[in-house]
């Protein structure tokens, strides 16, 4: 949809938009839940600087605000006896600062983010209070989780350490919403049916995607044709000057073999097996009356387990909520809470009812608080990893992405055909130099593919 709009904005209007899916948007996916939209995908708008998807609406749209970026969830254990919510901050604040802060000394550690984080810990002051060490263990597997989350990872072992200080930050508040309106509200300034720029102009993009056309092979260098060929499921043929590709990573994982004709070139191929491509999922429940704390001071709730009641769910159907790290408020939906999950037991969760999902969550909120508790009236949740479409959330820097001394900007090389035309361009946020894995690095990647085709005829 970002190159679409470039391209049109530039005069470019014979353009197509080859959709697999029956809808639009991709990793971005908002769905009417309790009188609202929620975003099943793309959530917030982190940041505001050079934040790409932030300066198109120009100050048109007043976004919402969470409260995360100054307030830490309320922190519970498993066995519903209190912790000291001060020294667990202490510990979330050793854990952030050397995520978030320390990148100096993780850029020149050779090892994955859990390892350099267990090695802080471990070394702290805090961790090294006898009676605290298990309140610190605890903490460990909280932050283990929440870099899961950010990087759809199984395990922070699997985290290049140096590799995480290579992406951009950009400055302001990290988690603006869309307040009821969804991250599909951003098409509306994208297409610009909500001028921000002072013109009148509008880009009738959604007229140029055609849905439910899952693309099947791309035959891209052909000495015998002046175009690439597109082939799609029911067979259906297009014909294009140029190819974008914005197919994610984790379906070029899975099936680049046979959906490039030739196949692609060996450094291409080898970007894609050495760069990372996870998972996370998020649990939306709605509720006729909250139970948690109406207050702007409470964000969520933290799950800390003991060793005890991890010894003992192992193994266990309920094994899954593991991978949650906790509960948390939703900008202006005040009945709903929201889970996000990630770690080893996401193909489970993803193949769980709803009424699984509804019992699962009321026994850990039972077993954590020490109460009895309504259930939800409603549910719902994400199947990134086991969509076909898919296959996962977002791309990371993994150990392999080190050892394979590979990046962003190796999947982001265009395909020349024989005449030497910009022929399969690639775009995606596993292409974005600064940004993979945001939504603003896949707006940014689309621009600068179809900036490519726009150059090559200027």
């Amino acid at each position: 949809m970002a190159a679409a709009t470039k391209l049109m904005d530039n005069g470019f209007n014979n353009v197509i938009i080859v959709e697999a899916e029956d809808r639009i948007g991709g990793r971005v996916h908002s769905v009417n839940f309790s009188n609202g939209v929620i975003d099943l995908g793309a959530q917030w708008v982190h940041g505001v600087k050079n934040n790409t998807i932030y300066e198109i609406n120009n100050g048109t749209y007043k976004f919402g605000v969470t409260g995360f970026d100054d307030k830490l969830p309320l922190f519970l254990q498993s066995d519903a006896i209190p912790v000291n919510q001060y020294k667990c901050e202490n510990f979330a604040f050793l854990a952030l600062e050397n995520l978030f802060s320390n990148y100096k000394e993780m850029s020149k550690f050779n090892g994955s983010i859990g390892e350099f984080l267990i090695m802080k810990f471990k070394n702290s002051s805090y961790y090294n209070i006898p009676e605290d060490q298990e309140l610190g263990d605890q903490m460990i597997d909280f932050y283990h989780k929440e870099m899961n989350i950010w990087n759809g990872s199984e395990t922070w072992f699997d985290l290049s350490a140096q590799l995480h200080c290579v992406s951009g930050f950009n400055e302001g508040l990290q988690y603006l919403t869309w307040k009821r309106d969804g991250y599909i509200e951003f098409f509306k300034y994208l297409t610009k049916q909500i001028p921000t720029d002072g013109t009148n102009k509008t880009l009738d993009v959604f007229s140029k995607v055609i849905l439910n056309q899952e693309v099947t092979n791309i035959a891209w260098n052909n000495s015998d044709s002046n175009y690439a060929v597109v082939t799609v499921k029911d067979q259906t043929k297009y014909y294009a000057d140029h190819v974008i590709v914005t197919i994610p990573l984790g379906v070029l994982k899975a099936r680049h073999e046979s959906l490039f004709t030739p196949t692609l070139p060996d450094k291409l191929k080898y970007a894609i097996d050495g760069m990372g491509f996870g998972n996370i999922g998020k649990i939306f429940l709605e509720y006729d009356m909250p139970f948690w704390p109406n207050d702007t001071e409470w964000v969520g709730y933290g799950f800390l387990w003991t060793k005890n009641d991890v010894a003992a769910i192992n193994g266990t159907v309920k094994e899954w909520l593991l991978d949650l790290q906790m509960f948390t408020k939703l900008d202006k939906f005040p009945n709903v809470i929201e889970a996000l999950l990630a770690g080893p037991h996401m193909r489970t969760f993803e193949t769980l009812s709803s009424e699984v999902i509804i019992s699962d969550c009321v026994w850990l909120f039972q077993k954590f608080l020490g109460v009895v508790l309504p259930r939800p009236k409603a549910v719902i949740k994400t199947t990134w990893l086991t969509s076909k479409n898919f296959l996962g959330s977002y791309s990371y820097y993994s150990m392999k992405t080190a050892e394979y001394n590979v990046s962003t900007d190796d999947l982001a090389e265009t395909l020349f055909d024989t005449t030497n035309k910009p022929r399969v361009l690639f775009a995606g946020e596993h292409t974005d130099h600064l940004y993979s894995s945001n939504a603003h690095g896949a707006v940014n990647s689309g621009f600068r593919a179809a900036n490519e085709i726009i150059d090559y005829y200027s």
